[in-house]
């Protein structure tokens, strides 16, 4: 399992009660990326995800973009699962 990120996917914020984006810098920043291209990633992988074939992706030095992408995975689903 991942380790959290700090202040976004674990518990300090519980003093103030949910997190949302008055209270959380974090949270706030995300959901504004998400909103300039959310949209257009979403768009992006159902195209390659309908595609069907195998994926082959480029070497990208001192990087591991198969294990950024698992990561990403596991965030995304960690953060889904804490939506009230």
């Amino acid at each position: 399992m991942s380790k959290p990120i700090e202040g976004v996917l674990c518990h300090e914020n519980m003093e103030e009660g949910l997190m949302s984006i008055e209270n959380t810098p974090q949270l706030r920043s995300f959901l504004q990326m998400w909103m300039m291209s959310g949209g257009m990633v979403i768009s992006t992988v159902e195209g390659v995800v309908s595609d069907g074939r195998g994926i082959e992706l480029p070497e990208i030095p001192g990087r591991d973009f198969k294990e950024e992408l698992v990561k990403l995975s596991e965030l995304i689903s960690q953060i889904v699962s804490r939506i009230e």
